[in-house]
């Protein structure tokens, strides 16, 4: 089971893969694949973590604009999207993808929050609910503006890859 991201920072992207492999989380993206162990709690602000050996204390926060990394003292602007959330978005861009859209798990896991409610409208990137996979707890955000139609989901249910979590329409007048 692996989670694919694209983290974005000063315009360039990076693809980062993170998995698990015997019970050991890993990390890997175009500098090679390093072992990770991380050392507080996940919920954490604040993290210590060992990578590739090293240890190294990080920081970040996420707000409505994108997420600022602290590493070394220096806070890097950045925006961090699921792969899957990136191709949802593709999709919603194409021509005629003006419909609903479903947004399913992209990796097995277990919901731990839902941030929104049947019926709310919801900006694009806006924050929908937590799923926790892999010993980490993963943001998943809306591909696009829309209105949640249906949540199919609840906390601590357990979900496979590709289970539909929330059906989104089109806002109203669009």
């Amino acid at each position: 089971m692996a989670m694919d991201y694209e983290i974005e920072i000063d315009g360039v992207k990076h693809q980062v893969r993170v998995f698990e492999r015997e019970g050991q989380l890993f990390v890997s993206h175009a500098g090679g694949t390093f072992p990770v162990r991380v050392s507080t709690p996940l919920r954490s602000k604040v993290q210590v973590a060992q990578l590739n050996g090293d240890s190294t204390r990080f920081g970040y926060h996420r707000g409505k604009e994108g997420t600022d990394i602290v590493l070394g003292g220096v806070v890097y602007r950045a925006e961090v999207r699921e792969l899957e959330h990136v191709r949802l978005a593709n999709v919603a861009r194409r021509k005629g993808a003006g419909g609903a859209v479903d947004v399913k798990a992209p990796m097995p896991g277990m919901v731990v929050a839902i941030q929104v409610k049947e019926g709310e409208l919801v900006k694009k990137n806006q924050s929908l609910l937590s799923l926790h996979a892999m010993k980490l707890e993963n943001d998943i955000r809306a591909p696009r503006e829309g209105v949640v139609k249906l949540i199919a989901v609840k906390p601590n249910d357990v979900l496979e890859k590709g289970a539909l979590m929330i059906k989104l329409a089109p806002p109203e007048g669009a």
